[in-house]
């Protein structure tokens, strides 16, 4: 957008109209933000006419006290100010929505919420169906109360813009690190989600698993709630041992655990195996070329007595192999944990505010302290919830 050009629509169509023009632009795709020179825009609304001097100042030059000078306040300054924001805040959502290399919204269900803190109830299945003889009255069914609360929190930043890099016109500089601003509010976010289905935090007192509101640790290493393999389950002793991600077998056997040891919370009756079909395999940053040979190689091969033999591979394709390095974060004895299960299932992020951005005119302490232009807050508020036990298995790798 040129100058000349912008003066123009400013001037045949008003403020409000050139606002409204711009946007229409940018969202039928015929303008894109990079197109816009802040500089220029700025010249077009009146907002530091004299800036266009800084580039051939020298300390010799009589256009210091000019420099000096505020600025007029108007109908200029305020439709600088909103057309800025705009663009700005249009780079701070393209960089929190480049999702390349994260997982997180494979492992979360998103549901929108009003409140903060809020309970997600369920029912405890005290008894099953039973045989109804003719002319007989059917057994009377009854359920406990059972329910999860969540936990949110709020994450945000702030970007100023300084009067120098609208009269330097370094549009590119503010536009990267708008994009900056919004994808580091998106790793925050992926971060929190990978410790929280991983319950990275439980031994600091964050839990993701709050029953009946009480925070507890979600992969008990007593096994009480059926989701471990490894060290210390004494509530299922065949699977008392570590099982390193190696070859299909140990997939196997994680599934074997699942569809014998997974079962139902009911207390009338025989508990029993729950349907709970893997989707997702979660492992370190370390573990991902393992974990990828072992779920996409097409053949294995069985040594017995110095004869080898091709098979087919039992678990080809059967699991989705995702990785972070949020789960290498966590380092020490759950360098070589492994994860398997229906994520999404299990894990809800309950999203009070999506991220938004807000405009701050100069009209601040900032402005005077610091000669801000504008600032750019972005945020969200939201968290990660387990809202039961049964669909995610956390495997000892060590």
């Amino acid at each position: 957008m040129q100058t000349v050009g912008v003066s123009g629509l400013i001037e045949s169509l008003g403020a409000e109209g050139f606002y409204r023009k711009v946007c229409q632009l940018l969202n039928e795709g015929e303008l894109k933000v990079d197109d816009v020179s802040y500089y220029e825009l700025a010249e077009a609304c009146g907002v530091l006419p004299e800036l266009r001097r800084l580039r051939s100042w020298t300390p010799e030059s009589t256009a210091v006290p000019a420099l000096l000078q505020e600025s007029n306040p108007g109908v200029g300054t305020n439709l600088f100010q909103v057309v800025t924001g705009e663009l700005i805040a249009r780079k701070v959502i393209e960089g929190y929505e480049d999702d390349a290399g994260f997982i997180g919204d494979k492992l979360v269900t998103v549901m929108s919420s009003r409140v903060r803190g809020a309970k997600i109830a369920g029912y405890r299945a005290l008894s099953g169906p039973t045989d109804v003889a003719e002319g007989h009255p059917y057994e009377e069914s009854t359920f406990g109360e059972k329910w999860v609360s969540t936990e949110e929190t709020k994450q945000g930043r702030i970007l100023s813009i300084n009067e120098e890099l609208i009269g330097f016109d370094q549009t590119g500089e503010i536009n990267r690190r708008a994009m900056a601003l919004g994808f580091y509010l998106r790793q925050e976010r992926e971060r929190t989600i990978v410790r929280a289905v991983t319950d990275a935090d439980a031994t600091t007192g964050k839990f993701v698993y709050r029953p009946n509101g009480a925070g507890t640790a979600l992969y008990a290493t007593s096994g009480a709630h059926r989701n471990w393999i490894g060290a210390g389950n004494t509530t299922s002793p065949g699977f008392a041992t570590a099982i390193p991600l190696v070859d299909w077998t140990d997939i196997d056997a994680a599934l074997h655990y699942r569809a014998t040891e997974v079962k139902d919370d009911r207390v009338d009756g025989t508990q029993r195996p729950i349907v709970a079909p893997a989707r997702q395999l979660l492992v370190p940053e370390r573990l991902r070329g393992v974990a990828r040979s072992v779920i996409h190689s097409t053949e294995i091969t069985v040594t017995n007595d110095a004869q080898e033999t091709r098979f087919a591979n039992p678990v080809q394709g059967l699991l989705e192999v995702l990785s972070s390095p949020f789960v290498d974060e966590q380092g020490g004895q759950a360098a070589n944990d492994w994860y398997v299960g229906d994520f999404r299932r299990q894990f809800v992020w309950s999203e009070i505010w999506p991220v938004q951005t807000f405009l701050q005119k100069a009209e601040s302490e900032s402005a005077f302290d610091r000669d801000v232009v504008l600032r750019v807050k972005v945020r969200y508020y939201g968290g990660v919830s387990a809202v039961d036990t049964a669909f995610v298995t956390k495997v000892d790798g060590a």
